[in-house]
């Protein structure tokens, strides 16, 4: 009888000693969450190669854009008006968007003459000559245009000049821009201030001794948005 339990009990605590439970793995995957939406990796790692420049260039990402702004109105404005030596006219394009001097026309009564085409950027400017002699080379002018014949002569003691989008020179529709110096009541002082372009009754006080008259601001719209440059 002792034997019979002596060999029972060897038998259970050998499979009790021997039995081992298999080890159980579950991977852990890595979550990233990129504009709301889950995406799981298991295992992977996004490698960088070096640039020639020695900088780090992504595997993946959206191309690069570049973003132009287009539209606007171009407004073509007189900015200054020349007297000494060759006489000779500035204008600029004030607006926001690209605009052409085709179809435009300088108006000093009783003479008149139409700019040639001439494609301007916001902020460029144009130089064009009033008379026979030709402009000198000017910063900040993108280009210097021929004329068909001069205006006849531009006298820094009196005179108008006036930019028209038309040649229809006594419409208020018309007319771009006006000034007037030395005097009021000219030839088409009546139609820019119709327009709205014009104060009445003003004109900008020069000196004999005057260069050139200069608009300060945008628009301009009477001789106190103007002043008169006198030389040293």
């Amino acid at each position: 009888m002792h034997r019979r339990l002596l060999i029972a009990l060897t038998l259970l605590l050998a499979g009790c000693g021997g039995a081992t439970a298999p080890p159980t793995t579950v991977p852990a995957p890595t979550t990233s969450e990129l504009g709301g939406t889950s995406s799981t990796t298991v295992g992977t790692v996004a490698e960088a190669t070096t640039s020639t420049t020695g900088g780090l260039e992504p595997t993946t990402g959206a191309p690069a854009t570049t973003t132009t702004v287009t539209g606007g109105a171009a407004t073509i404005q007189i900015d200054e008006i020349v007297f000494a030596g060759g006489p000779y006219l500035i204008i600029s394009n004030r607006g926001t968007g690209v605009g052409s001097t085709s179809g435009y026309w300088i108006c000093q009564f009783p003479s008149y003459y139409e700019l040639p085409a001439v494609e301007l950027q916001p902020g460029e400017k144009l130089a064009v000559p009033l008379g026979t002699d030709p402009v000198p080379e000017l910063a900040g002018v993108v280009v210097t245009v021929d004329v068909s014949e001069p205006l006849g002569v531009i006298s820094p003691l009196d005179g108008e000049l006036g930019l028209y989008s038309a040649n229809m020179f006594n419409s208020p529709d018309a007319i771009e821009a006006y000034v007037e110096w030395g005097t009021t009541g000219h030839a088409r002082s009546n139609v820019a201030v119709a327009a709205g372009i014009w104060q009445e009754g003003g004109f900008i006080e020069v000196p004999a001794e005057a260069l050139a008259i200069v608009s300060q601001v945008f628009p301009a719209l009477g001789p106190d948005d103007w002043f008169a440059e006198i030389g040293g």
